[in-house]
């Protein structure tokens, strides 16, 4: 019996769950205030969460980033030990499976939905930039002394790398972009930042930990911002320019409300960062517009998903003009 079939059995908390949400990769318990996320044991392009190897890492990792991104929401990391077939909470160094306890939280305080309801303020923005740059920060200065982490890397290949991951995900949804249109998009993506001096003379000691912050993952608990679901899952997107993912926010504010809120979000942040050029914003937005209307298309919200394109479509029109 595998712990997903020992929760199934209420063996686990010993009580029904509330509800139980299936996602791609795990299966979520509701008990209460409290959330138990396990992982499923199948095989995902970014690895097999049927060795343990790589599920006992997986789970260090994702409770370390979202543990610091989101302290009141991922409280805890918790160990089994399978004895006579019944699983029992152990120490992590013994433990033969995992399970990630949270605190549950209003869905409706998400930055999504108080955008669409336009109820964001300027302090509002000033939180999400200082609590998100500190705080991975803080990540990146612990990562930088992990060996199993690369920061001596080019951007320019980061880049490319990305570019060709963001293409195969828009491959999965040619009845909403042709495989045409993407490749279009892609290649032209490629074609102008391949020869860019940003890209090409980027110093790598100004890299940093990348985190999956899109509006969905931002939420707002008790007066204080919290990041949830923040690792990305493959290795290779973890480290990158700091600047994407302040264009992945600002993308979804242009999107969602209007330009001047994601105005005003990089104003904010480059009270204390340089500006960069213009062109390169423009192609962090294109690209975080394309991997949002990936997943509102996914979750069938077509609409939203459709001002997602046409906002990229907007940004290659202004890249074409200069």
């Amino acid at each position: 019996m595998n712990l997903i079939e020992a929760f199934d059995k209420n063996l686990i908390i010993n009580k029904k769950p509330d509800k139980i949400i299936e996602t791609i990769i795990s299966r979520l318990y509701f008990y209460g205030d409290k959330v138990y996320k396990v992982y499923k044991y199948g095989k995902f392009f970014f690895g097999d969460f049927g060795s343990f190897d790589f599920r006992k890492n997986f789970y260090k990792e994702d409770f370390y980033w979202n543990n610091i991104m989101a302290p009141d929401i991922y409280l805890n990391l918790k160990g089994t030990i399978a004895i006579n077939g019944e699983h029992k909470i152990t120490e992590l160094s013994v433990a033969e499976d995992f399970f990630i306890e949270m605190k549950k939280f209003d869905d409706n305080k998400n930055l999504t939905n108080l955008l669409l309801q336009k109820q964001i303020s300027e302090n509002d923005i000033k939180k999400i930039v200082s609590e998100m740059i500190a705080r991975i920060e803080e990540i990146t200065g612990n990562k930088k002394n992990d060996p199993t982490y690369n920061f001596n890397q080019k951007l320019i290949d980061i880049h490319l790398a990305d570019l060709e991951s963001d293409a195969n995900l828009l491959h999965l949804i040619p009845s909403f972009i042709s495989t045409e249109k993407t490749d279009e998009i892609i290649n032209f993506l490629k074609n102008i930042s391949k020869d860019n001096p940003y890209f090409k003379n980027y110093n790598s000691n100004d890299f940093s930990v990348l985190i999956d912050n899109h509006a969905d993952n931002v939420i707002f608990l008790n007066e204080r911002v919290e990041f949830i679901d923040v690792l990305p899952p493959k290795e290779s997107w973890r480290i990158g320019d700091i600047r994407f993912i302040v264009s992945r926010i600002a993308t979804d504010m242009a999107v969602l409300w209007e330009k001047e809120k994601a105005d005003m979000l990089y104003s904010i942040y480059e009270k204390n960062s340089k500006p960069i050029p213009p062109e390169i914003t423009a192609i962090y937005e294109i690209r975080s517009a394309l991997i949002q209307m990936w997943c509102f298309y996914s979750q069938n919200k077509l609409d939203i998903a459709q001002k997602y394109l046409k906002f990229a479509e907007e940004k290659i029109s202004f890249l074409k003009k200069i």
